[in-house]
């Protein structure tokens, strides 16, 4: 069964056409390939459209900052030759108007849309897929991220919220797995770390994993430490033992009468010599 949380309102969604433009632009497909395992184990976990407001509001605040920004810069050249040249601060005050301001308006503009729009496309091309082997995560636009992680390698789990996220009703479902070296696990691009972010259902998706783990180590797979020991082979006779089995057993016993008649012949000779 494939579960397929909503990523937001119909009504909110990017328009198709502009969807596939960029998905083109970006050179990204829409869907990730599943993760191995069983088709019918799969299932499809998306951000939560809560995650997608608590990203608008942080994009909003870095808008709002580089517009005061623009205006404080302008506000503070047309100040600096006022003070220094009255007349010359007023024709320079006048200049940035007519055409300088709105250049950077039509620029702010154009950068304020494109950004919404990649951000919207980001919300929407982040996948998260479990199968009963595998979790598949992908993220990112201009830098695309896609991470696949074996079931039976996870070792922790933690579903975390700041305070912003829990204002939201969202949380992070963290991820690791065992250390084979590389780059340092707190690294965002840590092979050994992935991260689920924006779930309202994050302790769902951690029980899922948590099943699917089980069920893994219980069928016997993962790592040959968590393995049962082998139990040890049966002790051999000293027939089973020999080469050939039976058949060299028999040449074995021969071979040692052999040894026994040369050492008897030996103290024989032995015994003759000294007598003469």
């Amino acid at each position: 069964m494939t579960g397929e949380p909503a990523t937001g309102a119909a009504g909110t969604r990017m328009p198709r056409g502009l969807k596939r433009l960029l998905l083109w632009l970006f050179q990204v497909e829409e869907r990730p390939e599943p993760p191995p395992g069983s088709p019918e184990s799969l299932r499809v976990f998306r951000a939560s459209s809560r995650y997608f407001r608590y990203s608008v509001l942080k994009w909003a605040i870095g808008q709002v900052f580089a517009l005061v920004g623009l205006v404080g810069s302008a506000i503070g050249l047309g100040f600096v030759e006022f003070f220094e040249d009255h007349a010359a601060g007023a024709a320079l005050w006048f200049r940035f108007t007519e055409t300088l301001a709105p250049l950077l308006i039509v620029l702010f503009v154009v950068q304020f849309l494109t950004s919404f729009s990649v951000l919207r496309l980001g919300y929407e091309m982040r996948w998260y897929m479990v199968s009963d082997r595998a979790l598949r995560i992908r993220y990112g636009i201009y830098s695309l991220r896609e991470q696949t992680m074996t079931v039976v390698n996870i070792q922790n789990m933690a579903v975390k919220r700041g305070p912003l996220q829990r204002l939201f009703g969202i949380a992070d479902l963290e991820i690791r797995t065992a250390s084979g070296g590389g780059s340092d696990d707190d690294d965002e691009d840590s092979l050994n770390r992935g991260l689920l972010q924006g779930l309202d259902n994050a302790e769902e998706v951690r029980n899922l994993l948590l099943a699917s783990l089980r069920q893994s180590r219980d069928a016997g797979l993962g790592d040959p430490d968590d393995r049962p020991a082998v139990l040890a082979a049966p002790a051999l006779s000293a027939e089973a033992r020999a080469p050939g089995g039976a058949e060299g057993a028999s040449v074995l016993a021969a071979a040692a009468d052999l040894l026994a008649e040369c050492r008897a012949l030996r103290r024989t000779v032995a015994g003759t010599a000294g007598a003469s």
